[in-house]
This record gives structure tokens, C-alpha cells and sequence, in this order.
């Protein structure tokens, strides 16, 4: 192998936080432990350090972390330290192997992609001190040509546990439009020798715009993939998400009928409710009438009596006049000899009684007409104050059903609600899936298009026969070494770009056999560039290679009672020339490498070991 690198170590770094870290050396680095632990964090912080445009994948743990540190050690040209934001961004590097950036160094700004005049980049900067600056690859038929990049070389490098366990080529992806360059990569790896040489041909519009167009594509899919790989377990999430719409839609209906019953009985008590309010408030609003006629007519009856007082005087002083002995009239004042009683001097005081008596027979009418509607009224005042606390009781009632009906209403509508929140987000999700199907048909439809091109393409490039042969001897040797197959016959198939083990091809097998085979892929081809003294990073990080221990598809691919993993791990501990990083779930990790040099346990317990990759106070 030429030259090659491996990590030192990985920190997170913030101003008020305990540093996440992590130290690594060459041979078998060991991570284990439960899930949620921040084993996968890990790769995924390694990847971001690598180059990678897309962010971080988003962590509560992140909080209050604002910068990155990855150690690297080349073989050749000693150790240097990279540090990023956390949000991404340039890179600064630090010669030598600093756990925090060093106050004595300015250190030197690196872009993640193509160097400018001031600044240098990450690539050409590790690339170059791997010899493997200025090799380019194949893109296309006409011989269009792209530069070898961290980023086109990390997925034969950093192997996730969704990549670890898919059905595709461990070399080669199911993106056509990637596939000429893949191809050409691992062409590269095999043999030493790039595709400079190569002179393009004329270009086509018509073959531009195809591959413009699956580029565009591709994009779409890788993103629309992270998103459901964001998700959960790629194999059965979609059929776990229709069978979780049916089960939600059943929550719904049976919700429904328990809150459409439960909201009757809310409006039955709230209807009674107002209607007792209702009663007592015309009952009230009739007792305060009452009182306020009661109270006038007891002044009209008063002023009545005194009407009548008036005219009793009246009454009694027309009376006396009329009864007094005078030599004169009373009335017009002439004398006995001058008064004509045929004459009517005025009003005779006769006529003044009896019209004041009169008066009083109608007043006396109409007060007693009066103590009969004010006897009426006092009756009245009186039912209405007896059913009074009768009507406040029922009010009462009907407002304690309500109080104790209204909870039960608000918690039913609230889990309806939730119901409806989770089916609908539910129902986006399997939109993802039903987008990546489109998307996917319409790739397939550009592909069957350029199907000429492609064929024309493998013929004229075709993968290397015999490095292949090697290959998959040194695949059969791994196999044979973890007990997974005894002396096993491998071949690599040309047409799948993947290989076939026992006459069986790989990705027939469950996701555990192949999360494996996987690992032996990457593996086999690792130590074919270090036999052959190829050029190759030198290092691979595989995230649950040993996925049948953890979860098995099926019987079949249960390896939990064998000791697949024991041998898989002792194999890697004696291969201490170049750095491979396994992180593992606690299952798959025998007893025998449960500790020691090079191993780091995650427990998960804030009481025994280390909980996690992030200080358990912080992470809590």
C-alpha cells in the first residue's frame, strides 16, 4: 500500500461543555454499546470532517457545541488536526495532535471543495499526502472525466449501517448515473491507474441534458432516501407506516363515536344547564317586577287614602256649612231678605257633598281594586320565592354534570386531535415513499432511454478480470477465516457488480448476511490495495457489520449462536497495519472483546462506565 492515514482522535468542543471524545490507533478500533448512545454520531461527525457539504444530522446532544476536531496521522507526513464549525463551513488546520485548537498556531484555512487563490482545500490537502492528488475518473461514454475526491471515495470507506445491510454492489450504487464513475473508481483501486488518459468525444445535447436530467434525479432520490433514512428501519418502515394508518384510522372511528356520544351528553347538560340558568333568571327578573309594582302601588294606595282624607274634609265641611244658622248666605254672603232662594247663588254645598261623596265611592272602588292585584302580586312573590330554591338545585345539578362532562370533552378532542396529527404525518411520510417510487420510475424511464450508451459503455471499460479474481479470493478468505462459510467459491459477477458466494448471490440473502458480506467487500478490498501496494486511504469505519446478532431478518440470517463475531473480531485485532473503526451494538460484541486496548464501551448508565459518546451530563 502507498501512502495512507488513520485517525487519532475525534472531539466535540464547546465553550460551556464537557468535550465529547474519542481517541482511535491503527488496528481494531471497538465501539459498542446500546442504541442512542451516539455510536452512529461518531461516523457521521468522521464523514462531516471528510468534506461533506450536507450537515450534521440534527442531535438535541449538539447543544451548546460549536466546533469539531479530528485528528488525522499520515503515514509519511506526521499528524495534523482539523477543526470545523459544527455548522459546517471551511476547515482550519493545526499541525500536530491537539485535543482543542492551539492558542500558539494560526493554523491554515482549508475550503471543503476547490481551492482558491488564498485558500487551499481539504481535498487537494489530504489527497495529496495520500498520492492520490490529480487522478481522475471516468464519467460517461464520451469519456468525460471527473477528479478522484474524498467524496468519491467515502463511501468505499465509511460504510453506515443503512449502506451496510442494502441489496446493492458493496463497490457499485443503483444511481446509473454515477455508475461509469463508480466503476471506474473501483477500477482505479484495483489496478493503481486512473482514466487521465482518456480524450473526451464530442458532446450531445440530446446526452447532456439526459444526464442532466438523472443527475437532477439522483439528487432528488439520495435526498428524498435520507429523509426516510431519518425514519427508522428502511426494510419494513413502509409496510409498519400502511399498517399504522389502519390501526390509527380504527383509534379514529372507535374516538369518534366515544366523543360524538361524549359531546350528546356535553350539549344535553349544557341545553339543561341554560335552561335552569334561564328559569331562575325570569323567576329573579319577575321578583324584582313584584317588588317594584308592590312598592308603587303601595305609594298609589297611599295617595288614595289621602284622597279620600281630602275629600272626607271636603264632605264634612260642606256638610257644617250647610248646617250653620247665619243671617247671611254662606255661599254668595246676601241676607235673609235679599236672598232668592229660587236662585242659584253658585255650587249649593249639597251638591259639593254629594260630589265628594261621590268621589270617594269611586276611590274606595279603585283602592280595593288596587289590595286585590296587590294581594294577587303577593301570592305570586310568594310561589315564585318557594320554587326558587328548587330552581337554584337544578341549576346546581345541571352545572355539575357540565363541570364533570366538560374535562371528559376537552381530553376526548385533544386525543382526536393528536389522532388526527399522527395519521397525517403518518400519511407524509408514506408520501416520501410513494415519491421515491416516482422518482425512481422516472430514472428508470431515462435509463431505459440511454440503455445503448450504457452497454457501449461497459464494453469499452469494462472492470479488470484477474485483480477481481483477487478480490474475491481475498473475500473468500475472510468468510472462511469468520466461520460464516468453510472454504467458500466467490466470484465477482460483472453484471450485478456484486459478488456471488456459494452460487448464491449476495443480496439474496437476509439484511444480516448481508451487512457481512459487506463488511468482507470493503475489507477484501482494503487488504488487496495494502498486499499489492496500491493506492487506498487505509482505513475503513463499518457502522453494525454484525447486524445478525442484533436483527436478523429471519432465522436464516440469525447468527447469534455462532461465534461468526468472535472470529470477525480476532481476525481484525491481529490486522494492526491499517485502522478499521467497528461500531457495534452490544449484542453482536462477544465477552472476549467486551474490554481492552482499543475497545470502548458505551453502557448507557449514568452509575457503571461510560453512558455514551456525549458526557452523560450534558446528554441528559
Amino acid at each position: 500500500m502507498s501512502n495512507t492515514m488513520h485517525f487519532t482522535h475525534l472531539v466535540f468542543q464547546g465553550p460551556h461543555k464537557a468535550p465529547a471524545k474519542i481517541e482511535f490507533g491503527l488496528g481494531l478500533n471497538l465501539i459498542y454499546g446500546p442504541s442512542n448512545t451516539g455510536k452512529s454520531s461518531i461516523l457521521d461527525a468522521i464523514d462531516f470532517m471528510f468534506g461533506r457539504d450536507s450537515a450534521l444530522k440534527e442531535l438535541p446532544e449538539h447543544d451548546g457545541y460549536e466546533e469539531i476536531l479530528l485528528g488525522i496521522e499520515f503515514s509519511k507526513d506526521g499528524s495534523f488536526t482539523f477543526v470545523r464549525s459544527i455548522s459546517g463551513g471551511s476547515f482550519t488546520c493545526y499541525n500536530g495532535t491537539h485535543f482543542e485548537p492551539p492558542e500558539d498556531q494560526e493554523g491554515r484555512v482549508l475550503r471543503p471543495k476547490n481551492p482558491t487563490k488564498k485558500n487551499g482545500s481539504i481535498r487537494e490537502f489530504i489527497l495529496e499526502r495520500l498520492d492520490l492528488a490529480g487522478k481522475e475518473l471516468k464519467k460517461n461514454q464520451k469519456n468525460e472525466k471527473v477528479s478522484l475526491t474524498l467524496r468519491n471515495l467515502a463511501p468505499l470507506l465509511m460504510i453506515s449501517e443503512r449502506d451496510i445491510q442494502r441489496e446493492a454492489s458493496p463497490f457499485i450504487s443503483e444511481q446509473y448515473i454515477s455508475a461509469t464513475t463508480e466503476k471506474s473508481r473501483l477500477r482505479f483501486l484495483l489496478t493503481g491507474v486512473d482514466d487521465r488518459k482518456l480524450i473526451p468525444e464530442e458532446k450531445e445535447r440530446e446526452v447532456i441534458s439526459r444526464r442532466a436530467r438523472l443527475q437532477l434525479l439522483s439528487e432528488f432520490i439520495e435526498e428524498s432516501e435520507e429523509k426516510i433514512s431519518s425514519l427508522g428501519d428502511e426494510d419494513d418502515l413502509r409496510e409498519e407506516m400502511q399498517s399504522q394508518i389502519t390501526r390509527l384510522e380504527e383509534s379514529l372511528a372507535s374516538e369518534r363515536q366515544v366523543l360524538s356520544s361524549t359531546e350528546a351528553n356535553y350539549r344535553e347538560a349544557l341545553i339543561e344547564r341554560n335552561q335552569q340558568r334561564s328559569v331562575l333568571t325570569e323567576a329573579q327578573d319577575r321578583l324584582s317586577e313584584i317588588s317594584e309594582m308592590l312598592a308603587r302601588f303601595a305609594l298609589l294606595d297611599h295617595q288614595y287614602t289621602i284622597d279620600l282624607t281630602r275629600l272626607e274634609n271636603i264632605r264634612e265641611a260642606g256638610t257644617l256649612f250647610y248646617a250653620l244658622p247665619s243671617e247671611n248666605c254662606p255661599m254668595c254672603g246676601a241676607k235673609p231678605e235679599s236672598h232668592d232662594p229660587t236662585k242659584d247663588c253658585g255650587v249649593g254645598t249639597e251638591a259639593i257633598v254629594a260630589a265628594a261623596e261621590g268621589e270617594q265611592a269611586k276611590v274606595r272602588s279603585i283602592q280595593s281594586e288596587l289590595k286585590d292585584v296587590v294581594e294577587t302580586l303577593l301570592r305570586e312573590q310568594s310561589d315564585v320565592e318557594l320554587g326558587l330554591p328548587e330552581t337554584k338545585q337544578a341549576l346546581e345539578r345541571a352545572s355539575s354534570r357540565l363541570s364533570a362532562i366538560s374535562p371528559l370533552v376537552s381530553e376526548q378532542r385533544s386525543r382526536f386531535s393528536e389522532y388526527l396529527d399522527e395519521k397525517s404525518e403518518v400519511e407524509r411520510n408514506i408520501e416520501l415513499f410513494e415519491n421515491l417510487d416516482r422518482l425512481h420510475q422516472k430514472q428508470r424511464e431515462i435509463e431505459q432511454e440511454s440503455r445503448t450508451e450504457t452497454t457501449k459503455d461497459d464494453v469499452s471499460t469494462p472492470l479488470p478480470t484477474k485483480p477481481l479474481f483477487d478480490l474475491s479470493k481475498r473475500v473468500a478468505s475472510f468468510l472462511d477465516a469468520w466461520g460464516l462459510a468453510e472454504k467458500p467459491i466467490v466470484y465477482f459477477d460483472k453484471d450485478t457488480s456484486d459478488f456471488v458466494i456459494n452460487g448464491k448471490h449476495r443480496s439474496s440473502n437476509g439484511k444480516g448476511h448481508r451487512a457481512i458480506t459487506h463488511a468482507a467487500a470493503t475489507l477484501a478490498l482494503l487488504k488487496l490495495t495494502e498486499d499489492r501496494r496500491l493506492p487506498h486511504p487505509g482505513f475503513v469505519v463499518l457502522d453494525s457489520p454484525l447486524l445478525a446478532y442484533e436483527k436478523p431478518e429471519d432465522d436464516a440470517d440469525d447468527l447469534s449462536e455462532t461465534d461468526v463475531n468472535l472470529r470477525f473480531l480476532q481476525s481484525l485485532a491481529t490486522w494492526t497495519s491499517t485502522q478499521t473503526i467497528i461500531l457495534e451494538n452490544r449484542k453482536s460484541v462477544p465477552s472476549e472483546f467486551s474490554e481492552g486496548e482499543g475497545i470502548t464501551r458505551f453502557t448507557k448508565s449514568t452509575t457503571l462506565g461510560r453512558y455514551g459518546f456525549f458526557p452523560v451530563e450534558e446528554f441528559q
